[in-house]
């Protein structure tokens, strides 16, 4: 679906608009005066930030990429967000699994100096090359169909 001129513009000023947002909330990210909802020890506010940056650049991607991809790689923009998106949500998910493993296994009692957090924090790392991992498989089997769809049409079929 080939979306309006106008919708572009939309969507590449709203994503410049977070991006501008998330970099004054990620040069605040210090500030204890300005972080009054949320404490110093707490993640919820730079995962916001992360949200927020991605957001902006799924929105900018998806604006600037022309809509007839150019001839061989295709969408690579919109792909390159899309894999940047997915890495983040892994690694969330990874760390809030681990974190919740090593709670149930490690500190059963509720202890405030378990080191729970550590353990999640390891699984998300790895969590990083398992996603490269996935990247590469994922472009190697796009190149192979996009060769093999050039070879189709050079053919005539």
């Amino acid at each position: 679906m080939v979306m309006p001129a106008g919708w572009r513009a939309v969507r590449l000023w709203l994503g410049v608009a977070f991006a501008v947002l998330c970099g004054w909330l990620a040069w605040h990210v210090g500030n204890e005066l300005f972080r009054f909802i949320w404490m110093g020890d707490e993640g919820e506010f730079l995962v916001f930030v992360v949200i927020l940056g991605l957001l902006a650049a799924v929105l900018i991607a998806t604006a600037i990429q022309p809509s007839p991809p150019s001839e061989g790689s295709g969408r690579w923009l919109v792909r390159a967000a899309v894999y940047l998106c997915g890495c983040a949500a892994l690694m969330l998910v990874a760390l809030w699994a681990g974190t919740a493993y090593y709670d149930a296994t490690d500190c059963p009692t509720g202890d405030a100096d378990c080191l729970s957090l550590l353990g999640g924090m390891v699984w998300a790392v790895i969590s990083v090359p398992v996603s490269v991992v996935v990247i590469v498989v994922i472009e190697l089997v796009l190149r192979r169909r996009r060769k093999v769809a050039q070879t189709s049409a050079d053919l005539g079929g």
